[in-house]
């Protein structure tokens, strides 16, 4: 009896460590199989070195001012990460407390020279340009030309400390 109790337990044994082990559950855990972030491109349009403007600079008939400004999209080593249409305003306007010199032609040229608006008199010139998407640095150079073209029998009537003309430039960058 002995015997077959010993024989019964080491079956009874030998079967559930078989069942147990057949039917067991495997489970595995894996951390973090994909993680990501995102963070905000630079977007950097500022006044470039460039600035002549000057205020109440004297101007006669048949002489002509230049002035230049420009912009750029880079601030030390932080360069924008995205390309970007540029538009440009400039207000030519009277000045305070005055009247605009009326014959007074106003441009504005590119780096290259090519005219990309002008007026006479007073208005609003609106121009567009863009910055194309670059590891380095950009910077858009524009001259503002104001000319006074002689004309004999007009050019006293604007004469004086009434009349003078002041010209603001304001420029907004967005991404393309």
């Amino acid at each position: 009896m002995k015997k077959a109790l010993t024989t019964i337990a080491l079956v009874l044994i030998l079967s559930t460590s078989v069942i147990a082990g057949t039917l067991a559950m495997y489970t595995t855990t894996i951390d973090n199989v994909a993680e990501g972030s995102v963070v905000a491109k630079e977007f950097v349009l500022v006044e470039g070195g460039t600035d002549t403007f000057e205020k109440n600079v004297k101007i006669a008939p048949a002489e002509t001012v230049d002035w230049q400004f420009s912009v750029k999209n880079y601030d030390g080593a932080i360069i924008s990460e995205t390309a970007m249409d540029v538009n440009y305003t400039v207000d030519v306007v009277a000045e305070d407390g005055k009247s605009v010199i009326a014959p007074l032609e106003v441009s504005i040229k590119d780096a290259d020279g090519q005219v990309v608006g002008g007026l006479t008199s007073n208005g609003k010139i609106e121009f567009s340009d863009e910055f194309a998407l670059n590891t380095s640095g950009q910077e858009k150079v524009y001259t503002v030309s104001l000319n006074w073209p002689s004309n004999d029998n007009a050019d006293k009537t604007y004469a004086g400390a009434d009349y003078g003309t002041a010209v603001k430039v304001s420029v907004t960058g967005t991404q393309k």
